[in-house]
């Protein structure tokens, strides 16, 4: 149904390298290069959060080796609170490893704010864009790695956007390149374990990208879908659908995947909820690599393109991304968004959190031999060369 080709990819060629590749790319690179490094990561019980920095910083070679950790705080309710134990292993450990490094800083984000009505609201995406704004914090850094393995999307989204801008800044103003990375540890039978806690009653656009979803003047112009599926997100996909009530959707579904059936498990999971209630075409559903976001990312920008293109006569359409999955295909959607919105392209990127989160049957003996990590260049060198 969409046509293959697709033009002017920021990402395009992409660099992506997993497994035993992305410790050959990294010892490689920091044993041949003197690179001041700046490795930002999350504070959380995620017990994923420090196999990436300590991959990174147990390398050999020149340059500085600083470590910033992002704070947040969902407040003193939270269910994540519960979780006690395994954070404070996660921060002994992370002390271990930076402790013979560079500078060692901390940033603190609060989840919530009280506007001094009694409710408390979320405010994440322009608090962490506050505490990312200077550009001068990143002038001496030749590579900027952000590790989400322990981040919510809430925070991850906006994270890398502002990151990504003010790199994007300081090229166009000094000329100075500086190579982003994204390391991501991946593991499904660890995501399945972790539950969401107390989903938000309304769905919001990530800070930056609300395109024109809420202007009165596009009001007839049509909604086109596309949300990212993860395992049992119903209740989220309903609010989100709620939330824009769109003329057409396009599920993104995981295939290739680690487990062959994932993608058909999903359709017979979400059969009632997508075929029934909202009368989606099977020739609407969209396959796209779960371990490869770079393809998530074509395959999107393919698909908006194909509706723009289609829906012309109705002054084109109002896209609008979702993910509710996993971090590694969620930076598909980022990708997308930040890419058509660099080029004028009015696209809504939206997101429903939760108040916290849980680890429900881990153990000590939880295996490890499922944890994959990989690290992806968002920007540098090799795509300027």
């Amino acid at each position: 149904m969409i046509p293959e080709s697709i033009e002017n990819l920021r990402w395009d060629p992409y660099f992506i390298r997993s497994d035993e590749e992305f410790g050959y790319f990294w010892s490689d690179y920091l044993q041949t290069n003197s690179s001041n490094i700046l490795y930002i990561l999350g504070r959380g019980f995620n017990p994923r959060m420090c196999l990436g920095i300590n991959s990174i910083f147990t390398i050999e070679g020149l340059g500085a080796r600083d470590c910033l950790l992002i704070c947040y705080d969902e407040g003193p309710n939270s269910p994540s609170e519960k979780q006690g134990s395994i954070l404070k292993s996660n921060m002994d450990t992370l002390k271990f490893i930076t402790d013979k490094a560079g500078e060692y800083s901390e940033k603190e984000i609060k989840m919530w704010v009280n506007e001094g009505t009694g409710i408390n609201r979320r405010r994440v995406g322009s608090k962490v864009a506050h505490a990312f704004k200077d550009k001068s914090e990143l002038i001496k850094y030749d590579d900027i790695i952000i590790d989400i393995s322990s981040m919510p999307r809430g925070i991850y989204f906006p994270l890398i956007t502002n990151i990504l801008k003010l790199l994007d800044d300081l090229q166009r103003e000094i000329g100075k390149v500086t190579n982003l990375h994204l390391i991501v540890a991946e593991d499904a039978e660890l995501d399945y374990k972790i539950k969401e806690i107390g989903i938000d009653e309304d769905a919001n656009c990530v800070y930056g990208f609300s395109g024109d979803l809420y202007m009165e003047s596009t009001d007839g112009v049509p909604k086109v879908w596309f949300p990212i599926l993860g395992e049992a997100k119903h209740q989220q996909l309903r609010r989100i659908y709620n939330h824009i009530r769109p003329d057409e959707i396009c599920p993104v579904l995981p295939s290739p995947s680690s487990d062959p059936r994932r993608g058909d498990k999903m359709m017979i999971d979400y059969r009632e909820l997508i075929f029934d209630e909202w009368n989606v075409d099977t020739k609407n559903i969209i396959y796209s690599n779960e371990k490869n976001p770079f393809e998530t990312y074509r395959q999107l920008v393919r698909a908006i393109n194909y509706y723009k293109k289609v829906l012309e006569p109705l002054n084109g359409c109002r896209p609008i991304i979702s993910a509710v999955t996993s971090k590694l295909i969620s930076i598909g959607a980022l990708l997308t968004a930040y890419d058509l919105k660099s080029k004028g392209i009015n696209i809504s990127l939206v997101n429903i959190e939760a108040q916290g989160y849980e680890i429900t049957n881990l153990t000590k003996n939880v295996s490890t031999s499922t944890r994959q990590l990989f690290t992806l260049l968002l920007k540098g060198e090799e795509y300027d060369s």
